[in-house]
């Protein structure tokens, strides 16, 4: 029987799935920070309330946006533009609402089931593979046959069509 793995694990195996889910759906949309368009490689799954301090909300789709690496990694001041631009793109009733979930988060607490996460790994996995991907924005890797593969999907790469 195959072992079980930790809700520890299970987190970390969905958060890059979840981040590229991200990625993908704000591909077409600038950094929620600073409003630049950079390229998709350039980019991360910026989360609002960070997943440090806030780990119930770390896969809420409100509190996480495609945001420039510079943005989210560096830049100590970019929440103030994020809330700002994160009030236009959700709407302000569901800004509240998000910042409800962290108020009753920091009350309450969560913890994670490991079904629920198990659950999120094949929902985003299935999501990322729905959204369309523009192949002709991305490197390349060549498989085990020799044949061109984007980076991002894994699909045939445009050099191969």
């Amino acid at each position: 029987m195959a072992k079980k793995l930790t809700t520890g694990k299970l987190i970390k195996k969905l958060q890059p799935i979840f981040n590229k889910y991200i990625r993908l759906r704000d591909k077409d949309k600038p950094c929620i920070s600073c409003g630049k368009y950079v390229d998709f490689d350039d980019t991360d799954g910026g989360h609002f309330y960070p997943t440090q301090g806030y780990s119930g909300l770390r896969f809420d789709e409100d509190n996480v946006f495609k945001e420039c690496r510079y943005c989210n990694r560096y830049d100590e001041a970019h929440l103030i533009e994020y809330a700002e631009n994160l009030k236009q793109r959700i709407g302000l009733e569901d800004y509240e609402a998000l910042k409800q979930r962290a108020r009753d988060y920091k009350a309450n607490g969560i913890k994670w089931d490991r079904a629920e996460l198990e659950e999120k790994i094949k929902y985003y996995t299935e999501k990322v593979k729905q959204l369309p991907c523009d192949c002709n924005k991305y490197p390349t890797y060549f498989d085990e046959g020799g044949k061109p593969r984007c980076k991002n999907c894994n699909e045939r790469s445009w050099l191969a069509r």
